[in-house]
């Protein structure tokens, strides 16, 4: 599935595709994440998956991780483990393992999983209820370079994203039994991560059959969603069989109201390649918490909760459209709770 016109390796050396086993010395606050998005071409299961280095104690990752059904149903876990080695980040269920560096990686999971709804995490904290038995396999062949992102808002010190390809499947105990495939992003970071500035943020992102694909990330000035008119921190890029071109943000879609699909959504990108528009409709949204100001708290933050002030994200899955090509590939959004539409949730 590989193109050779690109490679793989942005230039970056291997170890930096590895994992870190310890807290670099006379730091704080530095984490390090890998994270796997995937999602399948005919609608059937699209899942987020994140490990987290948990920091000063390294030896104890935080993982978690939903599957959203093509039914609406959104299977989610947020647990703790020691399954990390140098070529794979793990927590107790989930793991990733480095099978060629840029090149290639799986995604396992093999455990519970809560059995919820996009409705039901956008009434609520996420508590405890039934679960299902869930295992899935992935395999991932990278179809583009990293894109890179320097020293930016929120990222860290080094972060980069990487669209890839996928085959697998997917097992729960409830009945479910079938085959994937289609596209996904992966993402690695490390550093540390201040949030004290955080406003919101868009992250879109897909890889259409043809090779050509699209990134782009925005963080919120402070003046709130209304509009957003300019963003404290913008980046994108386009890609062309593989390599990277940035790009400047003309338009992207903002979390205003809790929708859970349906959504019709837009993407405006001006490059050396000319101008792109790029559609999409809301597939699915899995809904969680962010909790700003307690980084030294591991918050399970599924669902809808917290004090005045805190700001909600939805996960989702879009089927973007671009110049009579589609594909079902990444959106996420956060926004301050106090400026979000919830008259949606009259389900």
């Amino acid at each position: 599935m590989t193109n050779s016109t690109f490679d793989p390796t942005g230039g970056l050396p291997p170890e930096a595709d590895y994992c870190m086993l310890e807290q670099p010395e006379g730091t704080t606050h530095y984490g390090e994440n890998h994270a796997f998005w995937f999602f399948d071409d005919d609608n059937k299961a699209h899942s987020y998956n994140h490990v987290d280095a948990i920091q000063h104690f390294y030896e104890l990752r935080t993982e978690r991780n939903w599957l959203m059904l093509e039914d609406g149903r959104v299977l989610y876990n947020w647990s703790e483990g020691r399954h990390t080695t140098k070529r794979q980040a793990g927590g107790s269920c989930l793991k990733f393992t480095c099978i060629e560096p840029f090149r290639r990686w799986s995604v396992d999971y093999l455990g519970t999983m809560r059995v919820s709804s996009a409705e039901e995490l956008a009434k609520a904290r996420g508590h405890e209820g039934p679960r299902a038995i869930v295992e899935y396999h992935v395999d991932v062949e990278t179809g583009a370079e990293p894109w890179k992102q320097g020293k930016g808002y929120a990222y860290g010190d080094t972060r980069y994203e990487q669209l890839y390809r996928h085959t697998g499947y997917v097992k729960t105990s409830l009945g479910d039994d079938f085959k994937i495939a289609g596209m996904g992003v992966r993402t690695h970071r490390r550093g540390p991560r201040i949030m004290s500035n955080w406003h919101g943020h868009c992250w879109e992102t897909a890889l259409f059959p043809s090779g050509r694909g699209f990134a782009l990330k925005r963080f919120a000035s402070e003046d709130g969603p209304k509009g957003w008119p300019v963003p404290k921190w913008s980046e994108a890029c386009v890609i062309d069989q593989g390599r990277v071109i940035p790009a400047e943000v003309i338009e992207s879609a903002w979390l205003s109201h809790m929708k859970p699909r349906g959504e019709a959504v837009r993407v405006r990108l001006r490059s050396a390649l000319g101008d792109a528009e790029i559609t999409g409709v809301v597939m699915g949204t899995s809904w969680r918490t962010m909790h700003l100001n307690n980084v030294d708290t591991n918050h399970r933050s599924f669902g809808v909760w917290g004090e005045p002030g805190e700001y909600i994200m939805g996960q989702g899955a879009c089927r973007w459209s671009w110049d009579g090509e589609s594909v079902i590939g990444q959106i996420e959004r956060s926004v301050i709770t106090e400026h979000l539409d919830k008259s949606d949730l009259a389900y």
